[in-house]
């Protein structure tokens, strides 16, 4: 996401035009959702064009077809972690005469595609790459062009002028270095972001390599707390929250050269605060999106007690998934007990407090609406006149949402409301029975 933000803040500050070589229609759908869109797609070299380039190659020497079994390539020195190819290729089809080629081909061999090493390899000034040693694969042996070669050969087809890259692949920046020599392409103007790097050593399973987009808005973060966190990964965007706003300031050269640092937490107090600040309407909308998308009937309630559920669970949430703790209390027809909940619902001190509850909601609840001070003041009634007060919030809770523990009690009572409570209640002393 930083690559496509970074990238696309550079080109809409120098008036260019941002060209998406990502066929996955999630990873876009993704991006622009969280306000990153293209302004055009690079069509994928074809079929044609791919093994017109190749024969080019092949006639020069500087590529050449390789048939070497699988068995053969696990015979051969093995490349160190993180390299592309997993073998140190020894260059044995490099040396195939015509009719060796024939040979293979009658026994049914399809060859891949390798590059010729140059004896002079290119560099990068500023950064530091293992550089490849061996001939590597290009084309593989159905035709199709491998990730490597996509992309060299996309952006050269698409004229591309500038090109930004993850700092987290540079043993595959040295590949393509070498596969723009061999097809003597003058690379754009070309760019490395650090890649993120995690808080401690606890945040090894939240990353950004591991939490994509489509995994954090599961998680209940909103769009523009990703974007705000991306841009602040390595630039300052001041107060734009926005695609335009953050190009009308940025500059390619203010980006940090060292990795920033992904903090789980501060992005969830990012995405709270973002929340907070947001207006009534839109407020409702992020929350009931979510739950919508979770399978809760939010849209289902009026929107007075959708205001109300609202501004009662944003008080305390992180992320939208906080939310959906409310929404298994409030948005269902019913309570479940589950069998130790259930046990301690039969119990007649249960039915006893139940009955405790009732009478303070009567003596202090007047007609079928009570706001959450009247509902606190329900709650110290009811404690004080109950026969174990110790138990008493403990086992009410229980009786009306079947969890232990979850969101405060008075929330949940003043969106349940009186009416809705007294339901739960008698729903329990159903169970007593």
């Amino acid at each position: 996401m930083r690559l496509a933000l970074f990238g696309t803040l550079w080109s809409r500050r120098d008036d260019g035009t941002v060209v998406a070589s990502v066929e996955n229609r999630s990873a876009l759908d993704d991006l622009e959702w969280v306000g990153i869109e293209p302004d055009e797609m690079a069509a994928p070299a074809n079929d044609k064009r791919v093994a017109e380039v190749v024969d080019e190659l092949i006639d020069q020497g500087r590529a050449y077809r390789c048939y070497c079994s699988a068995t053969e390539l696990r015979e051969m020195s093995v490349n160190p972690t993180g390299f592309p190819e997993p073998v140190f290729y020894d260059g044995r089809c490099r040396k195939l005469t015509a009719a060796d080629r024939a040979a293979m081909e009658k026994m049914g061999r399809k060859p891949r595609i390798r590059i010729v090493m140059p004896e002079e390899l290119p560099t990068l000034d500023g950064i530091d790459m293992p550089r490849p040693k061996s001939d590597f694969v290009i084309v593989e042996a159905d035709g199709t062009p491998n990730d490597l070669f996509s992309a060299v050969l996309s952006p050269r087809e698409a004229g591309a002028t500038a090109m930004l890259v993850d700092g987290g692949r540079v043993r595959e920046l040295a590949h393509w270095l070498v596969i723009a020599h061999v097809l003597d392409w003058e690379l754009p103007d070309l760019r490395v972001l650090p890649p993120w790097r995690a808080v401690d050593t606890a945040q090894a399973n939240e990353t950004p390599t591991t939490l994509t987009i489509a995994a954090l808005r599961d998680a209940g973060f909103v769009s523009v707390a990703l974007l705000r966190a991306a841009a602040e990964a390595g630039w300052d965007p001041g107060d734009a929250t926005d695609i335009d706003e953050m190009a009308a300031r940025f500059s390619i050269d203010d980006l940090s050269p060292d990795s920033p640092i992904f903090d789980y937490d501060a992005l969830k107090k990012m995405n709270g605060d973002l929340i907070r600040k947001m207006d009534r309407f839109d407020k409702i909308q992020v929350v009931g999106e979510y739950l919508e998308r979770k399978g809760y009937p939010f849209m289902e309630r009026d929107p007075a007690w959708q205001e109300r559920f609202v501004e009662t669970v944003t008080a305390e949430l992180d992320t939208l998934a906080d939310a959906e703790a409310w929404a298994s209390i409030l948005l269902t027809s019913t309570v479940d007990y589950d069998r130790e909940v259930a046990r301690t619902v039969r119990n007649p001190t249960t039915h006893a407090l139940i009955d405790t509850f009732e009478t303070a909601m009567d003596e202090v609840i007047e007609g079928d609406e009570a706001d959450s001070r009247t509902w606190r003041r329900v709650l110290s009634r009811y404690r004080s006149s109950a026969t174990a007060p110790g138990r008493a919030l403990s086992v009410m809770r229980l009786v009306l949402t079947g969890q232990r523990e979850g969101p405060n009690l008075t929330g949940i009572l003043t969106l349940l409301g009186p009416d809705g409570c007294r339901g739960r209640l008698e729903k329990a002393r159903r169970y007593i029975a």
